[in-house]
């Protein structure tokens, strides 16, 4: 469907809600996102525009709010996705929400599991209730968690595989999940991500792993490795999982649920990602209960409709650890 515009140069904005904008997936979406791109189709002209209408409480350390200096017509509220109705304005008519918005922390959730179970579960449905509202579609985050330990697999996982968690943290991302596929049948997506990464990721022991080891490296931190450096994720570029959640809201996949991760060809264990840094294991610690093994996705859906990852991760993590041996 093309876009016209409402009078010459002026097109059509897609108004497009994206909860938990200030954390690492959620900026990498809004700094694409707030950048104007033009196309031109055989039969004409298309402008194609998103309007970003950020939601995020902040509530992280590692949060980056958008620049409100070059917000220009985009619009960001500082408000936790629980308390929307709070926000001091009518949302505009929304064209798509992405729920990004989490808690993110399988230790955290264990902790605090009823916490977790709010942000993740009810700020969902939340988030599902404003999408029929709407009549928009909701774009989902999910999790790998949501498929459990996985003992004993060690082949890629498929999109028809069952959930089965076994952390809160699980079972309160399979419940958002579930929520969306059965409330949206025509107008939801949920993206199982795997490991994503990417060049603002800081990440923590406990999530984000990639940048956690890089910002381990970089500031001369010990790491330690629960398990023995065997398990093995597949690692997404987060620019690459951002052209899945655009092929969404261009139709150009149908709704439902998708394993999502960087495949077999970017799939490597804890111990081999550190020494491409040029880093050690400092310590070995005990297996955190229900630790993955083995996590890669086999992306066939996505295959089918016409994608694949284009960031190489051997290619970038060969730039970073340049970019750490040399001090930058």
């Amino acid at each position: 469907m093309i876009n016209k515009p409402d009078s010459i140069g002026e097109p059509h904005w897609k108004n497009i809600l994206i909860t938990g904008c200030a954390g690492f997936i959620g900026n990498a979406v809004w700094n694409r996102f707030s950048n104007y791109r033009a196309t031109e189709p055989l039969n004409g002209w298309k402008l194609k525009k998103y309007r970003n209408i950020g939601l995020d409480n902040l509530s992280r350390e590692t949060s980056v709010a958008p620049d409100f200096d070059s917000l220009q017509n985009h619009l960001f509220f500082l408000e936790d996705i629980n308390n929307i109705d709070d926000i001091p304005m009518p949302l505009p008519k929304l064209d798509a929400i992405i729920h990004l918005a989490a808690q993110v922390s399988v230790t955290q959730s264990v902790i605090n599991p009823i916490e977790d179970m709010r942000t993740n579960a009810e700020g969902t449905l939340r988030m599902c209730m404003l999408a029929k509202e709407h009549n928009c579609k909701l774009i989902y985050s999910s999790t790998n968690k949501v498929y459990g330990e996985l003992d004993g697999v060690e082949e890629p996982i498929s999109d028809s595989r069952l959930f089965t968690p076994e952390t809160p943290y699980g079972i309160s991302k399979c419940t958002g999940a579930q929520y969306v596929l059965d409330m949206l049948p025509d107008l939801g997506y949920v993206f199982h991500q795997s490991c994503i990464y990417g060049e603002t990721q800081v990440g923590t022991i406990d999530q984000g792993w990639i940048g956690w080891l890089k910002n381990s490296i970089q500031n001369n931190i010990p790491v330690t490795c629960f398990g023995d450096g065997t398990q093995v994720r597949d690692l997404l570029h987060v620019e690459d999982l951002i052209d899945i959640y655009e092929m969404a809201l261009e139709n150009k996949l149908e709704p439902g649920s998708y394993v999502t991760g960087g495949g077999e060809e970017n799939a490597y264990n804890f111990e081999e990602v550190l020494t491409m840094l040029g880093g050690k294991i400092s310590k070995y610690d005990d297996w955190r209960p229900h630790d993955q093994k083995y996590f890669v996705s086999s992306n066939e859906k996505l295959k089918k409709a016409g994608w694949t990852p284009k960031i190489k991760f051997t290619d970038w993590i060969r730039k970073v650890a340049v970019s750490l041996e040399s001090g930058i």
